[in-house]
């Protein structure tokens, strides 16, 4: 895969939207780990119904998309587990109201914010929000093909995947019960004609899914130079999701982005410099949204097969931002948050002599953060009990002397940033 966004100067970047929207459906469908590849299906289905409707190739590229990234709002397993109960979940709504807010706020994101606000508000009420007919067209099919893969998951034949022809038939029978009240008629029968379709099952596998985006056009609308408010903006819409994954962690990401631009501030770092410490700060726990929520919520010590997962989540961040934030400063930064300066961190055990200050700061900024904050094991603990700990681990040279005597010399303003209400 091609890189997505490519440092042009310090202040642009190049990004393909359309391999950004890729990962960003990715790291949604690790909330519902049972369920992965959500995301994925819905464009699909989308995309297929959407050819067979006539519509012209831009709103069926602008539906795939949709489809990627519709559950944006989406952010514990339960509550992914909660709409995957019944044909119409009670509470859908809270999910999209979500997902709107974080896209409206997110410059290039903006456009799928209405379709993903009502891709749950049946068919017969559509007509009530003031929507663009496209908009309308697309809110409505991607609600008939998110439901179209609760039934699939509902249905399943065998270990396999697959499905029997007559489950095909209780399918089609279901979206049929709703035809002219949730679903639009029309694209309840252009469904069930897909239904019946053996080929139409088959090809629902991710590789398949992810070739389609790239064999899309090239379209100016996708291919976007992002000044770097622009790249906050989009570390922010990360930033929401990873956090609110686990209440304990909830608002941990900012937290860390404030405090390590502060700290960044404070020991000279250009005002570029400080924005982009800022982005690395919002996206540095990324990983995390593979992690199982019963390992992040979890009252009491963790096992050392509980530890690999958490470990592992500082690779997968990098493995994201690699491709989003190609050789650029801001991936480093955030990857190294849990590297230390005698070589005992982790993903790399790099050394002092490898670790930027950036990465220096947000390891700082985050362990200051998470102690200050409540756990499912602990209480936050005070300023003073956090000292003596991260003293500690100065003394030992995990993390640097510097920066911790930066933030002891500016603590009540570093606590105030830590704990404060976003």
């Amino acid at each position: 895969m091609t890189a997505l966004l490519k440092q042009k100067e310090e202040t642009e970047f190049q990004i393909d939207l359309r391999h950004a929207l890729l990962l960003f459906a990715k790291a949604l469908d690790y909330v519902g780990v049972d369920d992965l590849f959500h995301g994925h299906r819905v464009a699909y289905i989308a995309y297929k119904c959407a050819e067979k409707l006539g519509w012209s190739k831009e709103k069926i590229q602008f539906c795939f998309f949709s489809g990627l990234i519709h559950d944006c709002g989406v952010s514990q397993s339960h509550e992914r587990l909660h709409l995957l109960k019944n044909m119409v979940p009670q509470g859908a709504e809270a999910h999209c109201e979500r997902g709107y807010d974080a896209l409206k706020q997110c410059n290039i994101l903006a456009s799928f914010a209405n379709v993903v606000r009502y891709h749950h508000t049946p068919w017969e009420r559509l007509p009530n929000h003031g929507l663009t007919e496209d908009e309308k067209d697309v809110a409505a099919l991607i609600f008939l093909c998110d439901r179209v893969d609760f039934l699939r998951a509902k249905y399943i034949g065998d270990k396999h995947e697959n499905l029997v022809t007559l489950h095909e038939s209780y399918i089609a029978e279901n979206l049929r019960s709703f035809s002219g009240t949730l679903f639009n008629s029309n694209m309840v029968e252009v469904m069930c004609s897909l239904v019946h379709q053996d080929g139409f099952w088959f090809s629902m596998d991710i590789d398949h899914i992810e070739s389609l985006a790239v064999s899309f056009d090239n379209d100016p609308e996708y291919d976007q130079l992002l000044s770097l408010d622009e790249m906050i903006q989009v570390g922010m819409f990360l930033a929401k999701i990873v956090d609110a994954k686990s209440p304990f962690t909830f608002q941990h990401s900012k937290k860390v982005a404030d405090l390590a631009m502060f700290l960044g501030r404070e020991m000279g770092l250009s005002e570029t410099e400080q924005r982009m410490i800022y982005v690395a700060g919002l996206v540095h726990d990324i990983g995390k949204l593979r992690t199982p929520d019963e390992i992040l919520d979890k009252n009491g010590p963790l096992t050392s097969e509980e530890f690999v997962h958490i470990k592992r989540h500082t690779t997968d961040t990098e493995l994201a931002l690699s491709k989003v934030f190609s050789d650029s400063k801001i991936c480093r930064w955030a990857a190294d948050h849990h590297e230390r300066l005698d070589g005992s961190g982790y993903p790399n055990r790099k050394r002092a002599e490898s670790i930027e200050l950036p990465a220096r700061i947000i390891a700082i900024a985050d362990v200051f953060q998470a102690l200050s904050q409540d756990r499912p094991y602990r209480k936050a603990l005070s300023p003073d009990k956090t000292l003596v700990l991260m003293k500690e681990m100065v003394m030992k040279r995990k993390l640097d002397e510097n920066v911790f005597a930066c933030l002891v010399e500016h603590l009540t303003e570093c606590h105030d940033i830590a704990t404060a209400e976003c």
